[in-house]
This record gives structure tokens, C-alpha cells and sequence, in this order.
């Protein structure tokens, strides 16, 4: 098979788990559909299985998935949240705003260049 990364992301991605122990548990955002339900199970932006049902029926291509880490690992209490990013993306704090918010944090790569997107995309430079 030929082809490099971008050939590759059409169709397989992976997503690293900073701070999850091996299969859950951690002092990481650990929850993103896998053992236990995000926020919102059935919302693509937090859910694994939802995001990957979403690029099969529909063609988009999860560019993150958030994970949350709860208060003492029990729902419902939110401790913080990270986006997780496609290899060899990092999520890297935006340093702006509260760091316990996905929102405040952006998928780069690791020398630290943002991804570039489809402008109105989640981690599209603007």
C-alpha cells in the first residue's frame, strides 16, 4: 500500500489518551464513550463510538473527540476536559480562558504548528 499521512487519515486515525491508565483510569481525561459515558453520549464532539458511526454513515472525519475527567471518576461532576487529537497531533493549551475547558485547548502538531482546517472547522486556523 502506498500513500503517506494524509492518504492514510482518510480512512484511520489514531487518538492517544495522555494520563489514561491502560484501558481506563488515571489521572487523565479518561471517559470518551469507552467504559463509561461522556457528558452527552449521543453527541459526536464527546462520544468514540458516535464520532466513528458519524465518519461511516456520513463521511466526516473526527478531527478530535473530547474526554472528560470526572470528580473522583464518578458522573456527573466534571473535573476537566482535553481534546483529544489524531496522531501526531497534541492537544496544547491555547492559554487563554479556563484551562479546565476543551474549548481552551487546540489539537497542534508537535512542533507546535497548528493545523490547518477548512475555515468554520474545529482547529481550522482562522
Amino acid at each position: 500500500m502506498t500513500g503517506g499521512y494524509r492518504e492514510t487519515g482518510e480512512f484511520y486515525r489514531l487518538f492517544m489518551v495522555p494520563g489514561m491508565a491502560h484501558c481506563g483510569g488515571g489521572p487523565g481525561a479518561n471517559v470518551f464513550g469507552n467504559f463509561a459515558n461522556g457528558p452527552d453520549p449521543s453527541d459526536h464532539s464527546d462520544d468514540l463510538l458516535s464520532a466513528l458511526d458519524r465518519w461511516v454513515t456520513q463521511g466526516e472525519a473526527p478531527d478530535q473527540v473530547i474526554a472528560t475527567k470526572y470528580v473522583n471518576d464518578t458522573p456527573p461532576a466534571i473535573a476537566f476536559q482535553r481534546p483529544l487529537c489524531p496522531f501526531p497531533e497534541v492537544s496544547k493549551y491555547s492559554g487563554n480562558g479556563d484551562p479546565t475547558q476543551a474549548s481552551n485547548w487546540l489539537c497542534v502538531q508537535p512542533r507546535g504548528k497548528r493545523r490547518q482546517g477548512r475555515q468554520g472547522e474545529p482547529g481550522a486556523a482562522h
